[in-house]
């Protein structure tokens, strides 16, 4: 029977060209090599080498063997990566949402209904989420929006609202409510890892000027020290006059979002715990 380590060293021997150099590339002795060529050739049946006293090289034969082993070889380490993938994705339950609040949400019920799968998440562009559903990048995806495609499932997960932070001594701080509109062309200090709010934010406040900040530790130091307003959701975790500044609410309605769970139909019934379990606390 062939063995896949003796067939390395032949793919090995057929592109260094000498027994010495290949035996030195694969950390081997040089009689282990021989030995191992000497049972491909039993296993052949036919001669793979041309010796002499000082060299060995590769019949025609050899060198059609050796041309298939390497085939052989690359299907075997794809066979492997596919098992291993096809494993790897079976115990792994991977989502894609498109803002940090309904991720910590989705990551909550996942470990506790699926105690034995691990979780992964990250935060993408909506085009990012839909296409990564399609090509099974994501098991599920959290979108802002309810999909029209009827290849999906989704159901309401959590709601997020959009408030403007603004300091205690505001033109706009004593407002019940506030229009974007009103507030374009303001400096903003704004959290860059916030998914889409992020792009929307810009997109709606075109005349303004952002600083952006990476590090959630900055961000809050900057909240509480400076004039500049920001913005915070009712899911935020610090206090709402933190620093002397006041919530706002915002008025437009893409401020004010629904987050909907998605996942393929053929996946329905793996995820029906979670799905019933997100539609009852709704």
């Amino acid at each position: 029977m062939l063995e896949l380590h003796i067939l390395e060293q032949f793919v090995t021997f057929y592109h260094v060209g000498t027994l010495v150099e290949t035996a030195e590339q694969l950390h081997i002795s040089q009689s282990t090599l021989t030995r191992g060529m000497q049972r491909l050739e039993e296993e052949f049946g036919v001669s793979l080498f041309v010796r002499t006293k000082n060299s060995i090289s590769f019949t025609e034969a050899g060198k059609m063997a050796a041309s298939d082993a390497e085939m052989v070889l690359r299907q075997c380490d794809n066979m492997l990566y596919r098992v291993r993938d096809f494993d790897r994705k079976s115990r792994t339950v991977t989502v894609g949402s498109c803002a940090p609040v309904p991720a910590a949400e989705v990551l909550s019920r996942l470990t506790s209904l699926f105690s034995g799968a691990a979780v992964s998440s990250e935060l993408k562009g909506i085009a990012d989420l839909r296409s990564g559903l399609g090509d099974d990048t994501y098991q599920l995806i959290v979108l802002p929006y309810p999909p029209e495609e009827t290849d999906l499932i989704a159901v309401p997960l959590c709601t997020e609202h959009l408030f403007f932070y603004l300091p205690g001594n505001h033109r706009f701080a004593g407002r019940k409510s506030l229009a974007v509109s009103e507030m374009n062309g303001e400096n903003m200090l704004l959290f860059q890892d916030i998914g889409f709010w992020h792009d929307l934010v810009i997109e709606k406040m075109p005349d303004s000027r952002f600083l952006l900040q990476s590090e959630r530790y900055s961000f809050l130091e900057l909240v509480r020290n400076s004039t500049m307003p920001s913005f915070t959701t009712d899911a935020a975790q610090y206090e709402q006059t933190e620093g002397g500044r006041v919530r706002v609410p915002i008025e437009d309605e893409q401020f004010n979002v629904t987050y909907h769970l998605v996942c393929k139909k053929e996946n329905k019934n793996k995820f029906r715990l979670l799905f019933d379990a997100v539609s009852a606390a709704m």
